[in-house]
């Protein structure tokens, strides 16, 4: 299985700099980078969603806001499919189970990027390009990836507080020593 870090690697190529949004809108993008890495349906087809809202809606292991995501895994992981709702407005393309509209899909790649491709007044840009994570809402975590490489961060906030806890103690432990060495150094 690949991992979401493969995703996002791949999404951030060189390749994709310069492609304008009427060649390759936000779902083409995700779409084909899926593609470039070798991922498709159990039945060997390619994703071909019916835009952002059927992105949101099919194929994922978990979805929630952007906060939920980092409350449960403590972070928003390498590869995962972010978005931007509203919920004002009829939902687009005939759901009706009042989880509003997703208007536009992106790939966190980590360090705050998100890589998507727009044609945005706000920024801009036409085309594939480089945005922020605080811009979006949602997360979905696509069923074709491992986004945990180590089982361990899974589970919860509260097991990655714990490790953190356990790493603190033992930086202090490390200090005491450091300090211990230095203080003896000293007096000799």
């Amino acid at each position: 299985m690949k991992k979401g870090a493969e995703f996002a690697a791949a999404a951030m190529q060189a390749k994709w700099n310069g492609i304008k949004y009427n060649q390759l809108d936000c779902q083409g993008f995700v779409e084909e980078v899926l593609k470039d890495i070798g991922i498709t349906k159990p039945d060997g087809s390619f994703y071909n969603w019916k835009g952002s809202n059927s992105m949101y809606r099919n194929f994922y292991q978990w979805r929630g806001t952007k906060e939920e995501c980092i409350n449960k895994f403590g972070c928003v992981p390498l590869g995962a499919f972010v978005y931007m709702w509203r919920k004002t407005g009829a939902e687009l393309v005939g759901y009706y189970d009042d989880l509003g509209n997703f208007t536009h899909v992106g790939i966190y790649c980590g360090d705050n990027i998100v890589r998507d491709s727009t044609r945005s007044t706000k920024t801009g840009r036409d085309g594939v390009g480089n945005t922020t994570l605080d811009r979006f809402s949602h997360v979905s975590l696509f069923t074709g990836f491992d986004y945990f490489d180590n089982k361990k961060y899974n589970s919860s906030e509260t097991e990655l507080q714990k490790l953190l806890s356990e790493m603190n103690l033992k930086l202090k432990e490390w200090g005491n020593k450091i300090n211990e060495i230095a203080g003896s150094a000293r007096t000799t």
